[in-house]
Order: C-alpha cells, then sequence, then structure tokens
C-alpha cells in the first residue's frame, strides 16, 4: 500500500472548502493508499535557531522540543510527501517554510559527491518521493517555476525526485485534482 505525507501548510481558514474536500477524498481512499495530512498550523512548529545540535551534540534530533518529531517519522516512513502551501511573496507560506529549514537533521553533516555536486550524506537508505501543490489564485508562472525549482533542488538534496508539482488556485473541485495526481 502506498503511503502519501501531505505537510499542508495553509495558515489559517482561506481555503477551507478545499481542504475539507481533500480531507473527505483522504479518508475514503483507506483501502487503497494511506494519505496522512498533517495540518501544520495545528502543530507547535518553532523556527530553525541554526544551532546544529541536530548535526552535532545530538545527531538527527533537533534541540527544539516541539512536534516536528511527528512531522519527521511521518515524511521518513512515506512514499510520497506532498508539500502544500498557499503562495506568499512568490514562495510556499512561511508555515511551511519553518517546517523545511526543520529538515537538516534527516541528513547527515557529512558531504558527498551526488550528481557531479556536493550534497549532505543520507541519514536513511530511503527518503520519499517529493511532491509540490502551490495554491496561488492569481497563478503567476513566475512565482511556480521559481518555487518548483528551488523543491527540485530540495529533492537532489535528499537523493530523490519532485514527481509532483501542481498549480491551482484552491476551489473545492481542484482538491479532487489533486487526489487524482497523488
Amino acid at each position: 500500500m502506498k503511503t502519501i505525507t501531505i505537510l499542508n501548510g495553509i495558515s489559517d481558514d482561506s481555503y477551507t472548502e478545499f481542504e475539507s474536500e481533500l480531507d473527505r477524498l483522504a479518508k475514503d481512499a483507506a483501502s487503497e493508499r494511506k494519505i496522512n495530512i498533517i495540518r501544520l498550523r495545528d502543530l507547535d512548529i518553532r523556527y530553525c535557531t541554526g544551532c546544529w545540535d541536530c548535526w552535532v551534540k545530538t545527531p538527527g534530533i533537533c534541540a527544539q522540543k516541539d512536534d516536528m518529531e511527528i512531522v519527521y517519522r511521518s515524511v521518513i516512513q512515506s512514499d510520497l510527501t506532498v508539500f502544500l502551501s498557499p503562495a506568499s511573496l512568490g514562495f510556499v507560506g512561511s508555515l511551511l517554510k519553518k517546517t523545511c529549514d526543520r529538515m537538516i537533521p534527516i541528513v547527515h553533516p557529512y558531504i558527498v559527491f551526488y550528481k557531479k555536486e556536493l550534497h549532505h550524506k543520507s541519514r536513511y537508505k530511503k527518503y520519499p518521493k517529493l511532491g509540490l501543490i502551490l495554491i496561488d489564485p492569481d497563478k503567476s508562472a513566475i512565482d511556480f517555476e521559481n518555487t518548483r525549482r528551488i523543491f527540485s533542488r530540495l529533492s537532489i538534496n535528499l537523493k530523490t525526485d519532485l514527481t509532483l508539482a501542481l498549480h491551482i488556485a484552491g476551489s473545492e473541485k481542484e482538491a479532487n485534482d489533486v487526489y487524482s495526481s497523488l
């Protein structure tokens, strides 16, 4: 059974209909795939302080004592991790951005060559494929392409692939399109 984690970075109730429909579809899919939607706004996720304890003092464990452990565990155990966020100033919103910043412990501090570049050594044998869903009612092609490129680079850092990149307005109908693409 395919396991999917959706990191929902919607910070308020701006897209309630979209979220409700996506939740409903995920529950209905329980027999064919396991979809874990994590509403980041419901968790206590603090900002990375750049202390590097997760690499030096307590390898793989962040010094922040918050709910990121839930996120780490779900991401590493999934086959696909989808980053879902409204566009904000040409990128993902701050809630998803700080969550991405806190992903540092899932790689080692050591450097290796990968695809003719220097990247961090993997901490785990397998990382999930990655997906990006950017909600942008204005559908700015430049913002989407820049965001897609950054998440494509993140996928290289995790020795995986960005296999899904959708640019949507956030309507209830689009929840079906999102679900179909998973």
